[in-house]
């Protein structure tokens, strides 16, 4: 799996867990509520199970590349992010250890052994408690507030991020504060957006989804 993948996980990872269209920049005032409210929301998950669409539009391809999967999520550094169609891949954090796995081919690592996995595991359970948002060191950051939806566009300043992505655009439901949809631009044009659907907070996850051997 490489680097693109794994940063594309984390990031929508990130922001599944700490946020939520465009109609008007968000005042100071709007934005510390918007903040509030989803760091609230994010505290109070204790685990979320969802479905997931993710369209790649590729500059060099007119035909958009569309994968479906499923998403679980439990806190305590517990993620299981699924591919279901057109191809399976599981990637699965579990405390110190990260699973990725395609068919019979299974790939164990150590999160403490390797800074590079150590990263990406500080982005994603940096979520939890809503501090991607206002993480300086890797992001700028811009508010959009409407009435049923709103909007956050983060550029990476990072530089693993900057690497990797132009512009982070996220997109939130006023109704649970958790997101719908993530659209990440790479520096060479080429976008990744992932929807996310039938969100279920605080749901029973069975153990074996988190299981690395």
């Amino acid at each position: 799996m490489n680097r693109k993948i794994f940063y594309s996980v984390a990031v929508a990872w990130l922001f599944v867990l700490t946020v939520r269209s465009q109609t008007a920049p968000a005042t100071p005032e709007q934005q510390k509520m918007m903040l509030g409210k989803i760091m609230g929301a994010s505290a109070g998950m204790g685990s979320m199970v969802c479905d997931f669409e993710q369209t790649k539009e590729l500059s060099l391809l007119s035909e958009k590349i569309v994968s479906k999967g499923k998403m679980y999520y439990r806190k305590n550094g517990l993620l299981r992010w699924e591919y279901l169609t057109p191809y399976r891949y599981a990637f699965v954090l579990n405390g110190d250890k990260i699973l990725m796995q395609t068919g019979n081919s299974r790939n164990v690592v150590d999160v403490r052994s390797n800074r590079f996995f150590q990263e990406l595991v500080k982005v994603m359970m940096s979520g939890v408690n809503g501090s991607g948002l206002t993480d300086a060191r890797n992001f700028t950051s811009s508010y959009y507030a409407g009435d049923r939806k709103w909007k956050a566009v983060l550029v990476p300043v990072g530089k693993e991020m900057k690497q990797m992505f132009a512009s982070i655009r996220l997109t939130f439901s006023v109704d649970d504060f958790t997101v719908d949809s993530v659209e990440m631009e790479e520096q060479n044009g080429d976008k990744t957006i992932i929807r996310l659907t039938d969100k279920k907070l605080n749901a029973e996850i069975d153990d074996t989804q988190f299981h690395i051997d």
